[in-house]
């Protein structure tokens, strides 16, 4: 508890110190076609939580060979995101820093997965010689798969949150001290970050935004304790249920890549059609699509954990993921047909989006 307190403390301070000098450096958001902030706003929000966490991390642990290990992959991936929020990286050369922290995480600190469990109800589903490369597979996944439900304010930093509290709780139950204490101390700097990106009464809109550094760096340190707590001889937290927790980024991320690749398209391509997106089109306002969105996140970090808990079969809950997968994809395709169907007209949502568009300044 006490360094989760010391943690939340170091995140405001270092996020009052950054912001002042964010313009000086460069780290600012400007808004373009695709962002629609209003004015600058500082991307110093993932450096705070990296630096509040590594630090806080080594004060309680030292520098013991698995957390050292961690330091130096977080110290990639901030790196890569810091330089790419500076002065725009391309695609493979955020690639090839993704690459190198993954490849650290199962070589040199020896995490990767080997089991995923009693996915399909026929047996255990072992990897072997596929262990490593798959695992580096998921890694990137969901290190884009957070950088890429990063578009709304609170949005990314919220799911990283009920995440990592979940996941911290399942290593507690499972008498892993020290990774529910780190991931306890993970969503204490977020809860640091979220004071000045979450919206709130009294305030409309985010001070400080993650940046790419931050939305990397939360995807990357969730994948390597989701890794640590589903895998190992002390370990029996189901790998699917670590799916069910990660699982909005996930669903949203899956859906889009495979979209765009039908499409002809390139899988990392920017659009507006991540499902936050299209709440917003249909009537929803930021806020309460971002608020449903961590409802969901909390609702799905709960099917994951208490199915765990009560031991339902693994494949119960793999069936169970696939089907939402599958629900989400069809909702996301034919969502005006559904909701003509379920009697809201076109000219209705037209005149919801219209009269939102004139009351923005």
């Amino acid at each position: 508890m006490l360094y989760a307190i010391v943690t939340l403390l170091g995140t405001l301070c270092l996020i009052f110190l950054l912001r002042k000098h964010a313009h000086g450096f460069g780290l600012l958001d400007r808004p373009s076609r695709r962002k629609t902030h209003l004015g600058e706003i500082p991307m110093i929000g993932g450096i705070a939580i990296g630096i509040a966490f590594l630090l806080t991390s080594l004060m309680q642990y030292s520098f013991e060979r698995d957390l050292f290990a961690l330091f130096v992959c977080c110290l990639v991936i901030l790196l890569t995101g810091l330089f790419d929020d500076l002065q725009e990286f391309s695609a493979r050369s955020k690639f090839a820093g993704q690459v190198v922290a993954a490849v650290l995480m199962t070589t040199w600190a020896n995490l990767y997965l080997t089991d995923l469990g009693n996915l399909w109800g026929t047996g255990q589903v072992v990897l072997t010689n596929w262990a490593v490369p798959f695992t580096i597979f998921c890694v990137i996944g969901l290190i884009n798969a957070m950088n890429m439900i990063d578009g709304l304010d609170g949005l990314a930093g919220g799911i990283a949150a009920v995440a990592a509290m979940w996941l911290g709780v399942a290593a507690e139950i499972e008498h892993s001290s020290k990774d529910a204490s780190l991931l306890f101390i993970l969503a204490s700097a977020v809860a640091g970050f979220l004071v000045f990106n979450l919206r709130h009464p009294w305030r409309r809109h985010a001070s400080v935004f993650l940046g790419d550094a931050g939305s990397m760096f939360l995807g990357f340190v969730l994948a390597w304790f989701t890794v640590d707590i589903t895998q190992g001889g002390r370990s029996d937290f189901y790998p699917v249920s670590a799916v069910w927790v990660m699982g909005v980024p996930i669903i949203d991320t899956v859906h889009l890549m495979v979209r765009r690749i039908f499409l002809g398209r390139n899988p990392f391509a920017p659009d507006r059609r991540h499902v936050h997106h299209t709440l917003i089109i249909i009537g929803l306002s930021e806020t309460r699509t971002m608020w449903l969105l961590l409802g969901m996140s909390a609702l799905f970090g709960a099917i994951g954990f208490f199915g765990w808990y009560y031991k339902v079969p693994e494949y119960v809950l793999a069936y169970g993921f696939l089907a939402t997968f599958a629900a989400h994809c069809v909702f996301m395709q034919y969502w005006e047909e559904i909701f003509v169907f379920l009697g809201i007209r076109r000219k209705r949502l037209a005149a919801k989006m219209q009269s939102r568009q004139m009351a923005k300044p």
